[in-house]
C-alpha cells in the first residue's frame, strides 16, 4: 500500500536490507545496484564485492541450458516489462566458504524478477529474488530391495536342506521387508520435513469442495493459525471467497486449466477477530490430475510478496515525489501532465521561485531553508487543495498546474498566493525572516498552442524575468513576447556554457597587441586572451553569443576563474627564457572583480603555479563595470596592484570615458574603442579626441592601445598621433592559444609589418 508521506531513504533501507528472502536490484544491463544480506548469505559474497559487478561474470554459469533459462527470463522481464517467475532452476555456484577454500555448489534455485519502472513506465532496474529449493530439489533416491535368494527344490538333496534352506529364505525376506518399510518411513519423514521447510507456501486442495489435505508453515504463516486441514476452504477462510478466489479454485477443478497470478492482492484476517489485513501473494493453481486424468484436487503453491510489491510501490512513489516536502518532483508532474494533455484546455501553469531563499539558507544554515521549503510546501498545498497538480522542482522552486483554467482565474490564484507567502511568518532562533516569491505564468494546451514542456520552459524565462524586474511579481507570458524570447535565448546559453564547463569545451585563441611606436621597442610579446565555445557539433561560438548569459546567470565568475587557471598553466610551462618575454591580457568580468572570493583564488593559483610572475597578467576591465561600484574597484584593483599584476581600462571612450575616473583607477592602459578609432579616420572631431585621450594617458603614466586595426592608413595615423600600441585583424588576426611556434611567427611579422 502506497503510504501518504514518503518513507524515510534510512528506514527504507532497513526493511530491505533485512528481509528474510534474497533480494538484489540489477540495472537493465544486469549490472547489481544493491543487494540485502540475505543475498550475501546465498551467495557467499559480500555486498562490497557485488556492487557495480555484472550478474553473470559474479556468478558465470556452466553453459547449460539453465543459464540460458535465467537470461531468458531477464530478457522478457526488460522487453514486456512484466514480472516472470522460474519455478525450478539448476544454477551451481562458486562458494567461498572458507574464504581460501573456492569451490563450486550445485544448487537449485526458485526465481521471480521484478521490474522497477519509472514514471515514464520505462524500466529503470529489476528486482531479482532467488530462493534456495536445493533440498526440496534434490531428494535421496531409494535403493533396490535386497533379493532373496532363488529357490529351488534341491535335486537329490534330503528335505532336512530344504526346510532349512527354506528358513533362510524367509528370515532374508522378512529382513528385506522391514528394511524396505524403514527407508520408505525416512522418506516420508524427510519429504514431510522438506515440505513443511519449503521457503514457499504449499497447500492441497481435495475435491470439488477444496477441502484441505495438506498445508504447511508458509501457508499458515500467511492465513494465520486456524484449522483448516479436513475442512473446506470457503469454510475456514470466508474472507476470500467475496474477493474471487473460490471462483478462480472452481474454475481450475471445472477447466483443468492452471491459474497464475503476480502479486495478487489478498485480505486476510491473520489474527482471529482482528480486521482485515492486505497482502499480496505470486499464486499457482495446478490441477491434480489421476492416473485415468480425472481432476481429484488442486495444488497451491506461491510466495508472500508483500514487503517486495511494497518495495517496489514505494521506490515507485520516491522516484515521483520530493523527500523533504512530499510534493510531486518535476518527473511526478510531468507523469500526471499525460493526462492533462488530452484535454484541449487552456490550463495553467504557474512556475514559482521564493525570493532571497539564499539569504535563509547561508545565515541560518540548511536546516533552516529545508524549513522553509516545508513551510511554504504546506502554505501552497493548503491554499490551493489536493486536486491541484503541485510539485516542487528543485531547490527553492515550485510548479503549480491548474486545469482548465482561464488568464484571469490564473491571475487571480497567482495573486492570492504572492499574498498569502508574503504574509508568512517565518521564525529561526527568535528571527522573522520575510519572504515573498515570484511567479512566471503560462496557458497551454492543445487548443491554445503549446505543450506543457513548451510552457514549462516560457514560466521559467517568466518567472526570472519576474525577478529581474524586482521580484514579489507575476510575469504573464506569451510566446510571442520578446523579453521572453530573450530569456529563453539566455537561459538556453546558460545551460550550454555549464555543459561546455564541465566538459572542458572552452577554447582560449590569442590575438597580438604590437608596438607601433618604433622606438620604443622593448622586445616583450603582448597578447589578448580571447574566449570562444565549442559546441556540441564542433562549431566555434563567438563569446558575444554566451557572455551576456554568462554574466546574466551568474556562470562569469566560473567562466573567469576557468580562463585564469589556462593561462597560469600555459606561463608556467614555458622555457625560462621565453617566459620573461610575454605578458599576457585577460579580460575580467565587473562581476567577478567585485567576488568575495576573487582575491583567494588569485592566491591560490600564485601558489600552485610559482613560476608565473604578476607582471606577466595584465586584467582588462571595461569602463562600465569599473565605475559600477568605483570605490570597491578601486580597493580591489589596488590589491591586485600590489602584488604585482597590471590593469587595462578597456571600451574606453565608448562610455562616460571621464579622465577622472584615471585618477581613482590604479590602471597601467587604456584600450581605446574600435568604433573611436575607425570614426577617426574621417571625423576630425574624433582625431582631437583620439589625441586628447593619448596625450592625457602619456602625462599620467599609462599607456595608450588602440583596437580594431584594420588598415595600413588607421596604422600610419595612429602612430602619427603617438598610441604606443595597437590590435586589429591587419596587424594579426586571433589563433588558437597554444599554438607556439606559429605565435612567434605572428609576432616577428607583426614586429617587421610595424617597422
Amino acid at each position: 500500500m502506497r503510504p501518504r508521506a514518503p518513507l524515510d531513504p534510512d528506514s527504507y533501507q532497513q526493511v530491505f536490507d533485512r528481509a528474510p528472502n534474497a533480494a538484489v536490484i540489477l540495472s537493465p544491463d544486469l549490472t547489481i545496484l544493491d543487494c540485502n544480506q540475505a543475498y550475501e548469505a546465498a551467495g557467499g559474497i559480500t555486498r562490497d564485492q557485488l556492487i557495480s559487478r555484472p550478474l553473470f561474470s559474479t556468478f558465470p554459469g556452466h553453459g547449460s541450458p539453465d543459464e540460458k533459462i535465467l537470461r531468458d527470463s531477464f530478457a522478457y522481464v526488460i522487453a514486456q516489462r512484466r514480472p516472470h517467475h522460474i519455478p525450478l532452476l539448476h544454477y551451481p555456484v562458486m562458494m567461498a566458504n572458507p574464504p581460501d577454500q573456492a569451490h563450486i555448489q550445485d544448487r537449485y534455485w526458485m526465481i521471480s524478477n521484478l521490474p522497477l519502472l519509472n514514471d515514464e513506465g520505462e524500466l529503470w532496474a529489476i528486482l531479482h529474488q532467488p530462493t534456495d529449493i536445493t533440498e526440496l530439489a534434490q531428494q535421496q533416491e531409494i535403493q533396490p530391495p535386497i533379493e532373496a535368494k532363488e529357490q529351488t527344490s534341491g535335486v537329490g538333496g534330503d528335505e532336512i536342506e530344504q526346510m532349512e534352506s527354506s528358513s533362510a529364505a524367509g528370515t532374508s525376506l522378512e529382513h528385506w521387508a522391514r528394511n524396505v518399510q524403514r527407508i520408505l518411513s525416512a522418506e516420508r519423514q524427510r519429504l514431510q520435513q522438506l515440505f513443511q521447510q519449503a521457503p514457499g507456501f504449499v497447500c492441497v486442495l481435495r475435491g470439488p469442495e477444496h477441502i484441505y489435505e495438506l498445508a504447511n508453515d508458509a501457508y499458515y504463516q500467511l492465513i494465520g493459525h486456524r484449522r483448516i486441514i479436513g475442512h473446506p476452504l470457503a469454510q475456514v477462510l470466508p474472507e476470500v471467497v467475496g474477493q474471487g478466489f473460490l471462483a478462480k479454485l472452481d474454475r481450475v477443478f471445472t477447466t483443468g486449466e492452471p491459474f497464475i497470478g503476480r502479486a495478487v492482492p489478498i485480505k486476510l484476517q491473520r489474527v482471529a477477530g482482528g480486521g482485515l489485513e492486505q497482502r499480496y501473494t505470486d499464486l499457482i493453481y495446478q490441477p491434480i490430475r489421476e492416473l485415468e486424468g480425472a481432476i481429484s484436487g488442486i495444488f497451491v503453491q506461491g510466495h508472500d510478496v508483500t514487503e517486495a510489491h511494497e518495495l517496489a510501490q514505494e521506490v515507485s512513489y520516491q522516484a515521483a515525489h520530493d523527500s523533504l516536502t512530499g510534493l510531486s518532483n518535476r518527473r511526478g508532474l510531468a507523469q500526471a501532465i499525460i493526462n492533462i494533455e488530452q484535454h484541449p484546455g487552456p490550463h495553467a501553469l504557474l512556475y514559482m521561485d521564493l525570493d532571497h531563499f539564499k539569504i535563509v539558507n547561508d545565515r541560518c544554515g540548511h536546516a533552516a531553508g529545508d524549513a522553509l521549503l516545508q513551510q511554504v510546501a504546506t502554505l501552497l498545498r493548503r491554499s490551493v487543495g489536493e486536486k491541484v497538480l503541485l510539485a516542487r522542482l528543485g531547490g527553492d522552486e515550485f510548479a503549480l498546474v491548474l486545469r482548465l483554467s482561464d488568464e484571469a482565474g490564473a491571475l487571480n490564484l497567482a495573486q492570492r498566493l504572492c499574498r498569502e507567502v508574503r504574509e508568512l511568518d517565518f521564525f529561526w532562533e527568535g528571527q522573522r525572516y520575510g519572504v515573498t516569491i515570484s511567479i512566471g505564468l503560462v496557458l497551454f494546451g492543445r487548443d491554445h498552442g503549446l505543450t506543457y514542456a513548451e510552457a514549462l520552459s516560457l514560466a521559467d524565462a517568466a518567472c526570472f524575468l519576474a525577478k529581474e524586474k524586482g521580484r514579489n511579481r507575476i510575469q504573464f507570458s506569451k510566446p510571442s513576447d520578446i523579453d521572453i524570447s530573450r530569456q529563453q535565448r539566455d537561459m538556453d546559453w546558460n545551460k550550454r556554457l555549464q555543459d561546455a564547463l564541465r566538459e572542458d569545451r572552452i577554447v582560449l585563441f590569442a590575438q597580438s597587441i604590437v608596438q607601433l611606436q618604433t622606438d620604443q621597442t622593448d622586445g616583450i610579446r603582448r597578447w589578448e586572451v580571447l574566449v570562444r565555445l565549442l559546441d556540441a557539433e564542433g562549431h566555434l561560438v563567438p563569446p558575444g553569443s554566451f557572455v551576456p548569459a554568462a554574466e546574466r546567470f551568474g556562470l562569469i565568475t566560473q567562466l573567469d576563474a576557468y580562463v585564469l587557471r589556462r593561462i597560469f598553466a600555459l606561463i608556467a610551462q614555458m622555457q625560462p627564457q621565453a617566459r620573461s618575454r610575454v605578458r599576457y591580457s585577460v579580460n575580467l568580468s565587473g562581476l567577478t572583480l567585485g567576488s568575495a572570493d576573487f582575491l583567494t583564488l588569485i592566491d591560490d593559483l600564485l601558489a600552485a603555479f610559482p613560476q608565473v610572475q604578476p607582471e606577466q597578467i595584465c586584467f582588462e576591465v571595461t569602463e562600465t563595470a569599473a565605475i559600477y561600484n568605483l570605490q570597491q574597484t578601486a580597493t580591489v584593483m589596488q590589491s591586485l596592484v600590489d602584488r604585482g599584476f597590471r590593469f587595462a581600462l578597456d571600451d574606453f571612450g565608448s562610455g562616460m570615458a571621464s579622465f577622472s575616473y584615471l585618477k581613482q583607477l590604479p590602471v597601467h592602459a587604456v584600450k581605446m574603442d574600435g568604433a573611436l578609432i575607425e570614426r577617426s579616420l574621417t571625423s576630425s572631431t574624433d582625431a582631437l579626441i583620439v589625441e586628447s585621450i593619448t596625450r592625457i594617458a602619456h602625462n599620467m603614466g599609462i599607456s595608450v592601445v588602440a583596437e580594431s586595426v584594420a588598415s595600413t592608413e588607421a596604422l600610419n595615423h595612429l602612430r602619427a598621433l603617438g598610441v604606443d600600441f595597437g590590435q586589429g585583424f591587419h596587424l594579426h588576426p586571433p589563433e588558437r592559444l597554444g599554438s607556439t611556434a606559429s605565435m612567434n611567427q605572428a609576432s616577428e611579422d607583426d614586429s617587421r609589418q610595424v617597422s
